[in-house]
């Protein structure tokens, strides 16, 4: 199986799938995957597959999707998780995305060393499934932030791009990218193959002079899941150094 740094490479938004099944063994271990994000996050992340359509006819709010047959719903509780264009309405809703795109970033991780393709996506009128249609049970409270699709990938990924390291990181005494520590600059690659909206890459992070990390959402779509995943991405690359994180 390949590694972590390996899936960060091989990941890609991929929106159309066969009907070819993911083995029971791979769903189980994305189970159990899920079961420990659980228990880590509070979160009430729920997985369907082998459905004729994990989307539940719902349009999603970017990109046309076809095939979908597995998903894993990431769901969770706070008092509007954001408005139309993914800004959280409150401080509780922000951290719930961001929490969101850490864990499901970390699912899709698992995903794809496991020879997956997967996407992120946000379906629109999740919350009017009846709950006899809906595959994901909702506790009182909670909604469906975002569902992440996967599978066998019916094409493969294209090129990804990002902005230069110098637009998404900086230190706090000014240096440039030739004096950052080693484990600050892997990291910063690793954030910046995260996926987020559109590409936009709305985040930046901060080496504090003590040697913590600040990351920070920046305007753009769905800013704080993408900064959610970025963030698992720079722990990833920055391993074995362990990331003390300093809030904004």
């Amino acid at each position: 199986m390949m590694n972590l740094l390996e899936a960060i490479d091989a990941r890609h938004a991929i929106r159309a799938y066969t009907d070819e099944p993911v083995a029971a063994d791979t769903l189980a271990a994305l189970q159990s995957d899920i079961d420990a994000c659980n228990a880590e996050s509070g979160l009430h992340i729920q997985m369907a597959s082998g459905l004729d359509d994990a989307f539940l006819g719902l349009k999603t709010h970017y990109g046309r999707f076809k095939g979908v047959h597995n998903a894993i719903a990431l769901i969770g509780r706070a008092s509007g998780t954001g408005d139309a264009e993914g800004t959280p309405v409150s401080p509780a809703a922000a951290a719930l995305q961001e929490r969101v795109g850490y864990y499901g970033e970390r699912l899709v991780l698992r995903a794809v060393q496991s020879g997956l393709a997967t996407s992120w996506a946000v379906l629109d009128g999740a919350e009017t499934v009846p709950a006899a249609d809906a595959w994901w049970t909702l506790d009182d409270g909670e909604s469906v932030v975002w569902v992440i699709a996967f599978g066998h990938g019916a094409r493969p990924g294209g090129r990804r791009r990002s902005k230069p390291i110098e637009e998404l990181a900086s230190v706090a005494d000014g240096t440039g990218v030739d004096a950052w520590p080693d484990w600050f600059v892997h990291g910063m690659e690793a954030a910046m193959a995260a996926p987020t909206s559109l590409s936009q890459q709305p985040f930046h992070f901060t080496l504090n002079a003590d040697g913590s990390v600040t990351a920070e959402a920046l305007d753009g779509l769905f800013a704080h899941v993408g900064l959610g995943c970025a963030k698992y991405h720079f722990e990833v690359g920055a391993a074995p150094h362990k990331v003390e994180w300093r809030a904004a």
